[in-house]
């Protein structure tokens, strides 16, 4: 609940602004992470809804998808970026 939107940080996506690059994001509360995992992929948040608890974002194959805003991800790209 301290944490500071900074690059490494996990936090709730429903508490990170719109246009936020995420990694390691999780489908539903807890399940530790399942999407943008690999090296240089991330996740961006395209929209919140907070009357629903839903947050929509944008997956690295270009898909949207819609989880609950309870649901975690760490701040920033995974690793790996410059590989072939």
């Amino acid at each position: 609940k301290n944490a500071t939107l900074n690059v490494g940080n996990v936090l709730p996506v429903g508490e990170m602004p719109e246009g936020t690059v995420v990694c390691n994001v999780e489908g539903k509360a807890g399940d530790r992470g399942k999407f943008a995992r690999t090296s240089g992929n991330y996740a961006t948040i395209v929209s919140q809804n907070p009357d629903t608890q839903k947050t929509r974002i944008k997956l690295p194959s270009g898909t949207k998808k819609v989880v609950n805003s309870h649901c975690r991800a760490m701040v920033g790209v995974v690793a790996g970026g410059g590989r072939m």
